[in-house]
């Protein structure tokens, strides 16, 4: 979460500079249980929290309780976070992957209008993504994540993918534990992905009205596409 809250905290800083990171109201449209969203909060920033999962907001309330923080959390679907929220705010984040859930680029202009709605004339949007092109596109996928111990407990960890077409694929997530000598599984979900390549994603957002291109140079274990309405003097830009 650290990792995730500086990587973020470095591009904010550079997009509002001169701005007191507590006058500035952060939006997490994805929130999840709180990856970006707690860290954020501890560095000082004013966070509201949306996702579409009850069960991982109810943890993200729960985690922040744990470190002492008070975050505005609530259910919502981000193509219709606008109506859920109150105020205007300097940015909205949507990470780890999360905008490629919308299956359609139909759905996914609807999201960044959303978006667009709630932030302020010179807002930032920032999305984390897959670069789908460097993905392997085989009928059928592992990906280990490895093993964990704790508490003397044994688990592995592994996502299998397999695609319904050449833009969208399904994936499954298997948490097993060692039990008496075999692997049991704990945990089993499904999700379903739109392979959708970066480049495609900056034209919608400049279908949305953003002004859009990838952040390089960031900490972000994934690569960062920023939106941006209105002036801006960082990242190398300069328009208004």
């Amino acid at each position: 979460m650290a990792r995730q809250g500086q990587s973020i905290h470095q591009i904010l800083r550079a997009e509002f500079p001169g701005r007191a990171i507590g006058e500035l109201r952060i939006l997490d449209a994805a929130a999840g249980i709180g990856t970006q969203a707690i860290p954020l909060a501890q560095l000082g920033y004013q966070v509201v929290a949306r996702d579409l999962s009850r069960g991982a907001v109810v943890r993200l309330v729960q985690e922040a309780r744990v470190r002492g923080l008070r975050i505005d959390s609530a259910a919502a679907d981000m193509r219709e976070v606008s109506g859920t929220v109150e105020g205007s705010f300097d940015a909205v984040i949507a990470m780890d992957n999360s905008v490629p859930h919308l299956l359609t680029d139909e759905e996914i202009v609807i999201a960044f209008q959303e978006f667009r709605r709630v932030l302020l004339d010179r807002g930032r949007l920032l999305i984390s993504v897959r670069d789908y092109e460097k993905v392997d596109r085989a009928p059928t996928s592992v990906h280990p994540y490895g093993k964990r111990t704790r508490d003397g407990r044994t688990y592995r960890l592994e996502q299998r993918w397999e695609w319904t077409d050449p833009e969208h694929y399904s994936t499954t997530f298997i948490f097993e534990e060692f039990r008496e000598g075999t692997w049991s599984t704990v945990i089993r979900t499904q999700a379903e992905y739109y392979a959708i390549p970066k480049l495609r994603l900056l034209g919608l957002m400049k279908k949305a009205g953003f002004k859009s291109e990838e952040v390089k140079d960031t900490s972000c274990f994934q690569p960062v596409l920023i939106g941006r309405l209105g002036e801006y003097a960082a990242f190398g830009g300069g328009f208004s």
